[in-house]
């Protein structure tokens, strides 16, 4: 499970606090104080003691003082478990620390905590020489000819000893008490858990973010349980780890943070838990922090141990690399901060307070622009800003414009560093080219490259470098972007014709203008519409480029390709192109000495070409061929050598008379609007998709209708095309025909699997004969699906439309009106399975774009469904009839319902919005076929919701037409007839239908 975080800190600001606080790992107690101070009191209560507390507590350090006066030999148990509680305990040595009984057995027990929890110690000699603590010289040795005879009194001088011995702070070193006060608190707020560097750099909002990951965490007796916190470099994993490390440790038995962890890769050893540091932890309630871990090999040596932690142990790691985690971890990822809370980082670095100051509002507005959300930026922009005049803000955003910071594209690089040669390539073909596009067609042309292009996009996502939009497009932070244009630009920072990959635009026309390129060069991208003028080039302005696997000069469409006017005597195109793309290009065909060979994908539409080439090229890896928009073109190749050839798109090439494709290969074939084209065929039998709409053939091959995977089928606009009878019912995968404004009279059969028919215009259609089949093929169709149950019900139907001319609803439904709703009295709900709608729009002018047609179930005035389709219809110069399903597994509030629906009203609507404004039109009549399950099959109700009939041969319904239409039992507003119709007219024709028998 991912969850989504946006906080406001900055990762980079905790990385150097988090490693300083401990080289590899620190063993952690539950902790209520911070600091424990032991002293004597009648030496330095009043004085040095007590200006240390104050300076403690001035840092926000909880530090435990004892406020009572010692009293006999013994240390009470509340002064033990403050000990106990205590990260770090300072030791003030002065002259009569030794004298006390009390400050000994305190001491005895500091070293203790020492060695059985980890917990620090600093000694502090104040106006007093170590040495005499050391040896119990001077005032010590004094005190203890006192304590002669006491049998704790070798343990009290060894303790001295051991306690002397680390390392600590000397009063008679400095000049005054505040400069010894000041060293160390520093060295207290080093030695302590993260939190409190924290505290002294500033947070904005993160508890509320904190309890996101906490919920994923479940505290409790529970098992061990592995959290990660992912994201991109810079986001702010290890602050996050690090507040919830301090937040949370007090809950558990024992706790760890180790930091840098792929710093430290080399110095893992295989029982990491088992070190001196961390072995009490085992067997115990445990919180661990594993901090940067980059590789799984590092996570498994990690996690050698976690079988002797204690149930109910939580192990957090942040990474990179999702791909690390297990499939049962849970997943925390890191966003990028809102608007909001940008500002406020940023300004609280640069500024010292949450707002811009007077003056910089858009200079401040144009870094939070370059920074995108990510606190590492915006704490290394604020940092470089601050105390900076407005020429010097100026300055340094015109040089990000050429120069990443460095400082960000260390820390961002190092999930680039990880990758390997072809994910490498992969990353930067994407920062440079193909950032936005559609994921399906970047795996299609990384995979032209031999990049393996699927399990490396998912490295990709997994190390956070990219992410995938709802649209399925592939996106990329600015920032990381950014570092993907520096590692291309420190190829040849002097020559960009020495550089891989080239995208800018001006970098790009005068390497192109002044033949600067060179067989370092793999890529180069130019956007035509953004000449200012024609480029004048050379006629081997490629020839240097001889590793050039991708050319694509696009937006060529609108003349603008006669920007890259191609010189005469342009002899040659790299032989190694693998994916060539160039928009209007003006010659008549290709260089005469081009191989093809290892070309995959060939785009060069809205071109001045004839032909592609002469004779036959050996096209094994080709796959895709755009010429759409060349209306010069008159002949395309022999394709018969290109074995892998998947789409031909043709559309738009208005003088193309005939084509014949002799491929065994070919899936997709677009040939719309090529209007001068009469004769056609296509030998592929892997072909699913074919467009003809609005050429000029006469008649179609009769392999067509042999074609058994042929899925979609567009004639429209066919005008000479003579129709078929039944052989449209040979195309068993065909879920898609497009018919319209054809001259098409009758459709005998239709596909099987159809889901889709579109026969606007077609005036010589017979409509009440179409609507029977149409009727009769969509519960036919159904019967598949009887007795299943389908993840999403709706999927069949947001699919299936049924488009064709009709002024009325055939005679045969029992429930309609000529308006835009109609209430059905009373309809048994056991057994129905849904409706079929059937809607008349009227002739008018539609606007020709989309629209939605959506549609409201009520019962009682309680809604209980609603369904929606987005729907194209062209201006309609007579009226049409339209059939969709609706299934009532999508109904809301179905369970509601007991028994029976009773008042059910239907209603539809039919809108789209014209400049923010809510259009509803074009709704005529509207009728409802109610479709009940049968064990044998699908059965719709009469005008007697009581009774049912199944839909028979369409013959014989259509001959039945004759008969009085059955009405329904209750007249609604609007319905036609009435109840006091003929009802033996009604009852004959159910009779007809030989089904008498309640649903």
């Amino acid at each position: 499970m991912v969850q989504q975080l946006e906080f406001v800190l900055a990762e980079q600001q905790m990385i150097s606090a988090v490693a300083s606080s401990s080289s590899s790992s620190s063993m952690l107690s539950p902790k209520k104080y911070d600091v424990f101070l032991s002293f004597r009191g009648e030496d330095t209560r009043r004085n040095f003691t007590s200006h240390l507390y104050e300076a403690l507590k001035q840092k926000k350090v909880e530090t435990y003082i004892d406020e009572h006066l010692e009293k006999g030999d013994e240390i009470s148990p509340a002064l033990i478990k403050a000990i106990e509680d205590s990260h770090v305990s300072i030791v003030v040595f002065s002259k009569n620390y030794a004298s006390s009984k009390w400050c000994l057995v305190e001491l005895i027990k500091i070293l203790d905590c020492k060695k059985d929890r980890g917990q620090i110690v600093i000694p502090v000699f104040y106006e007093i020489d170590p040495s005499d603590v050391r040896k119990q010289t001077g005032s010590y040795e004094q005190a203890f000819a006192k304590h002669e005879g006491e049998p704790s009194c070798n343990k009290w001088k060894t303790a001295l000893t051991e306690a002397a011995n680390l390392a600590g702070w000397d009063s008679r070193t400095y000049r005054t008490d505040p400069e010894l006060l000041k060293d160390i608190v520093a060295d207290v707020l080093q030695k302590l858990p993260p939190r409190y560097q924290n505290q002294r750099k500033g947070l904005v909002g993160i508890e509320e973010h904190c309890k996101h990951i906490e919920s994923l965490l479940k505290i409790g007796p529970t098992e061990v349980r592995t959290l990660g916190i992912w994201g991109m470099g810079g986001i702010g994993k290890t602050a996050l780890a690090t507040t919830l490390y301090d937040k949370l440790s007090h809950e558990f038995e024992g706790s760890s943070f180790l930091s840098n962890v792929n710093e430290k890769s080399d110095k893992l050893e295989n029982h990491c838990f088992g070190n001196s540091d961390m072995s009490t932890l085992r067997g115990k309630k445990a919180l661990i922090v594993l901090d940067d871990v980059a590789t799984s090999e590092h996570l498994e040596k990690l996690k050698v141990d976690y079988d002797f932690l204690e149930p109910g142990s939580r192990v957090i790691v942040t990474t990179r690399n999702r791909e690390i985690l297990g499939p049962n971890d849970e997943i925390y990822q890191v966003k990028e901060l809102s608007s909001h809370h940008s500002v406020q980082l940023f300004c609280l670095t640069v500024f010292g307070e949450k707002q811009p100051k007077e003056g910089y509002e858009d200079l401040s507005e144009r870094v939070l622009s370059y920074c995108k959300g990510i606190p590492l930026a915006l704490k290394v922009m604020g940092a470089s800003l601050r105390r900076k005049s407005k020429e010097a803000w100026e300055s340094e955003l015109r040089k990000l414009q050429k120069i990443s910071s460095m400082e960000i594209h260390t820390v961002l690089k190092l999930s680039y560093d990880g990758l390997d040669h072809s994910q490498k390539d992969i990353f930067l073909d994407i920062a440079c080219f193909f950032k936005g596009r559609e994921r399906d067609w970047v795996t299609r042309v990384l995979d032209a490259f031999d990049f393996f292009a699927a399990s490396g996009i998912e490295v990709l996502l997994d190390k956070a470098l990219i992410t995938i939009s709802e649209g399925n497009h592939i996106e990329m932070h600015d920032l990381i972007q950014e570092m993907g244009w520096e590692i291309v630009r420190q190829e040849c920072i002097k020559d960009p014709g020495r550089q891989s990959r080239l995208w800018r635009q001006e970098e790009v026309q005068n390497i192109l203008k002044y033949n600067r390129g060179t067989d370092v060069v793999e890529g180069i991208i130019l956007s035509l519409r953004k000449l200012t003028e024609a480029l004048r080039l050379s006629f081997d302005f490629l020839a240097k480029m001889t590793n050039l696997r991708f050319l694509q000069f696009y937006d060529g469409w609108d003349d603008y390709g006669s920007k890259v006017p191609v010189p005469t005597g342009f002899e040659s195109l790299p032989d190694k192109l693998r994916y060539l793309h160039w928009e209007g290009f003006c010659l008549e065909s290709l260089p005469l000495n081009f191989c093809a060979e290892q070309l995959v994908e060939l785009y060069m539409p809205f071109s001045k070409l004839k032909k592609l080439w002469d004779g036959v090229q050996n096209l094994v890896n080709l796959k895709i061929i755009g010429l759409q928009g060349s209306k010069d073109l008159i002949e395309v190749p022999d394709l018969s050598k290109a074995e892998k050839l998947e789409i031909v798109n043709l559309s738009f090439c208005v003088s193309l008379l005939q084509l014949h494709v002799y491929s065994k290969s070919l899936q997709g074939l677009n040939a719309k609007n090529c209007s001068s084209l009469k004769e056609f065929s296509v030998t592929s039998e892997e072909i699913t998709e074919l467009n003809l709409a609005d050429t000029a053939i006469c008649e179609l091959p009769p392999s067509i209708w042999q074609k058994k995977k042929l899925a979609f089928l567009v004639l429209n606009g066919c005008k000479n095309l003579k129709f078929f009878g039944n052989e449209i019912v040979h195309l068993l995968s065909s879920k898609r025909l497009d018919l319209s404004q054809t001259n098409i009279e009758r459709l005998s059969a239709l596909p099987p699997s159809l889901k889709y028919l579109m026969a606007e215009g077609c005036t010589s259609l017979e409509t009440n004969f179409t609507q029977h089949l149409v009727l009769h093929h969509m519960i036919q169709s159904r019967i598949p699906y009887l007795h299943k149950h389908p993840s999403n019900p709706g999927y069949y139907n947001n699919h299936e439309c049924f488009f064709f001319p009709g002024d009325r609803i055939t005679k045969a439904c029992g429930f309609c009106t000529g308006d835009s709703s109609i209430t059905i009295p009373y309809l048994p709900k056991s057994d129905l399975h849904g409706f079929i709608y059937c809607i008349i729009f009227s002739e008018g002018i539609y606007g020709k774009r989309s629209s939605v047609l959506s549609c409201s179930i009520n019962q009682d005035g309680i809604q209980v469904g609603q369904d929606q389709k987005t729907i194209y219809i062209p201006d309609l110069f007579l009226d049409h009839v339209l059939f969709w399903y609706h299934d009532i597994r999508q109904f809301d509030r179905i369970r509601e319902v007991c028994d029976h629906f009773s008042d059910l009203t239907i209603s539809f609507e039919h809108k789209h919005l014209f400049r923010g404004v809510k259009i509803t039109w074009g709704i005529k009549e509207c009728g409802v076929f109610p479709v009940y399950a049968r064990a044998s099959g699908f059965k719709v109700v009469g005008s007697n919701s009581k009774e049912t009939f199944e839909c028979e041969s369409i013959t014989q319904i259509s001959n039945n037409e004759s008969q009085p239409r059955p009405r329904a039992i209750r007249v609604e507003a609007g319905v036609r007839g009435s109840n006091n119709e003929n009802e033996e007219d009604r009852s004959n024709f159910l009779q007809q239908k030989s089904m008498r028998t309640s649903p």
